[in-house]
């Protein structure tokens, strides 16, 4: 159970309406997300003609109204402005006393966004324990701050070309931290650096359920994934999947495996499970990264809707199919469509024939003669025919890290699936706020 957080947030955007499209939007959905999942209650300020639904309608967020003022894309001080700012600024001190943290979008930055500076730095000056997170979402030099004494007397002047009180200004990237610094006057450790997160909820199409399921077992944190939906039927040859993944470890990478056991409650189904497990301790396989998705949820104990297992299929990379005898096997063509490293059993050549070349083969026997491709048994002895009972396992698990390797290099190597194994582990909600957002509440 997570730590309730002894910090009041409060995220301050100019929003008169929600907009889809609207990045800033979008970004602002991020954060809340990522808060009410951390057990913040926080608190949105929108413009008075903003109508929540939603996340913001959410029954732990809270929306505070401020006046819908006029505002300009370009620098322009109109008949209200003085009057404006001073509605704004006594809208936000009601806000904003007892609260910890204000987040602003481009309030800083934007030329429409003026009232809402001038009124904010006011504000702070009057509320020197506010910690200001200013997102600043674009590098561009703010034209703003040049163009002001055509318009504006010195107290305006002053007033926003000073750094604004108790803050820090935020950016996406350590490269453009200089001319964040340098834009807005203020020394560079002052620029901190929060990356965009992704919801891989809606990238990968995750129901509520698998959701739930791969937050609690960490399965974003893992380098290779591999899901194995079948019964626990012996043909199938689960245990090399697991040996096989287990052997990954040794390259560096972290693995999850996730058999997804359907219709297997009963007889040496039960029995089955078990012996795979022992032979995951055997190798090395730690109990949370070997998981069983009948033992998660008695919804799918007896069996999981594809929706779901193609929720997870989507999310994970690597996929080894040993079974003795196939007459298709759907679910390896699902784990190709959503780009898997696939490797398929060597002995049973029908793979070749319906899924190409571009698959790692490796031998596992099978139920068809190779030699003459009629009904039969190939068996496949790690270490040939002439080798002791002592030497054979050390062998066969030489032959699993072969295969491991092979798989662990196109993991690697493969900069398309290298990049998506860093995004899901680096640029995911959680790991977001946990290693960047949130410490800016505590310090920089």
């Amino acid at each position: 159970m997570m730590t309730p957080p002894n910090k009041k947030v409060c995220i301050f955007t100019q929003f008169s309406d929600i907009s889809q499209a609207y990045s800033l939007n979008r970004i602002v959905q991020d954060q809340l997300k990522m808060l009410l999942r951390h057990q913040y209650k926080p608190t949105v300020i929108v413009a008075e003609s903003f109508e929540p639904e939603g996340l913001y309608a959410d029954k732990n967020v809270t929306i505070k109204k401020i006046p819908l003022v006029p505002v300009h894309n370009e620098v322009k001080k109109d008949e209200t402005f003085d009057e404006d700012v001073e509605n704004i600024f006594n809208s936000l001190m009601d806000i904003l006393k007892g609260f910890d943290i204000v987040i602003t979008h481009d309030v800083v930055y934007q030329p429409a966004a003026l009232k809402h500076n001038v009124a904010a730095r006011r504000v702070a000056e009057k509320l020197p324990d506010l910690r200001w997170l200013h997102w600043i979402h674009s590098a561009t030099s703010p034209a703003v701050l040049t163009n002001l004494r055509p318009y504006f007397g010195d107290q305006y002047i002053q007033t926003i070309t000073r750094p604004f009180p108790n803050s820090l200004y935020v950016f996406f990237n350590y490269y453009s931290v200089p001319r964040i610094a340098q834009n807005f006057k203020v020394p560079e450790d002052m620029v901190a650096v929060v990356h965009h997160p992704s919801d891989l909820q809606e990238v990968y199409g995750l129901t509520d359920e698998v959701y739930k399921f791969v937050l609690q077992k960490k399965i974003y944190e893992a380098d290779a994934i591999d899901v194995y939906p079948i019964r626990l039927d012996r043909g199938k040859q689960v245990e090399y999947v697991i040996k096989t993944m287990a052997m990954l470890k040794d390259f560096g990478l972290s693995v999850k495996v996730i058999i997804v056991d359907f219709h297997s409650t009963g007889g040496d189904k039960l029995k089955y499970r078990d012996d795979l497990k022992n032979i995951a301790i055997d190798y090395g396989l730690q109990q949370d990264e070997l998981l069983w998705t009948s033992e998660y949820n008695p919804f799918w104990e007896i069996e999981v809707p594809h929706e779901d297992v193609m929720g997870l299929m989507r999310m994970s990379n690597v996929f080894i199919m040993p079974s003795v005898s196939e007459s298709y096997s759907l679910i390896v063509q699902e784990a190709g469509l959503n780009k898997c490293v696939v490797v398929l059993n060597q002995d049973f050549p029908p793979f070749r024939d319906i899924f190409g070349p571009n698959a790692i083969f490796r031998k596992y026997s099978s139920n068809i003669d190779v030699m003459t491709g009629m009904d039969g048994f190939t068996k496949t002895k790690y270490g040939g025919d002439n080798v002791s009972d002592d030497e054979r396992p050390n062998l066969e698990k030489n032959y699993h890290r072969g295969t491991a390797g092979k798989i662990a290099f196109r993991l690697k190597h493969d900069t398309n699936l290298a990049m998506s194994i860093f995004l899901r582990k680096y640029r995911n909600l959680d790991y977001i706020f946990e290693h960047e957002f949130e410490p800016l509440f505590y310090g920089n």
